[in-house]
């Protein structure tokens, strides 16, 4: 029996999730190549001093973008019975997103909008929009369907122990 048909709310999943892959792969790609050229970009002009400091939090955004690409890249080839891979990329950016947030907010100098502290707010203005938007998707393409729900799937019943073989040293007659 066929599967039945994807709603126009999972194929939206699926698309908007093939296209997050490839943004994600691709930003991930250039930061690991260029990682001065995408702070100047993210911080409007501002320069960074590419320190093992910078280069230890280069390494771990990356990792986290490879994440998100390859979670997306799940959910896309199948978006109704994988959707729960997108849940990570999820996190993820809404952690990046209120960090940034909470950064700026806590550490930032009087008249930081003028500084290099554009590339720690850009991570919000940029992460936060990108985390809506994933989220409402996410739940679009499954309505009714909560995390606090029991799961609608069981594990296959176990086929019956067979029948133990008995054996006997001998010659002598089994019963």
């Amino acid at each position: 029996m066929p599967l039945p048909e994807l709603s126009r709310q999972e194929v939206r999943l699926g698309r908007f999730a093939a296209f997050s892959s490839a943004l994600y792969g691709v930003l991930g790609l250039l930061f690991a190549a260029f990682p001065g050229w995408t702070f100047r970009m993210a911080g409007l002009g501002a320069r960074a001093e590419l320190t093992p400091e910078v280069r230890f939090w280069q390494v771990l955004g990356v990792a986290m973008m490879a994440a998100i690409c390859v979670a997306c890249a799940v959910v896309a080839h199948s978006p109704r019975e994988r959707r729960a891979a997108l849940l990570p990329a999820l996190a993820g950016q809404l952690t990046s997103s209120a960090m940034a947030l909470l950064l700026v907010a806590g550490s930032a100098p009087a008249g930081w909008p003028d500084s290099a502290w554009r590339a720690v707010f850009s991570v919000f203005a940029t992460g936060f929009p990108l985390f809506a938007l994933s989220a409402w998707l996410f739940h679009s393409a499954a309505p009714g369907v909560h995390l606090s729900s029991a799961p609608t799937q069981s594990a296959p019943e176990l086929p019956a122990p067979p029948k133990p073989v008995r054996l006997t040293v001998g010659g002598g007659k089994q019963p």
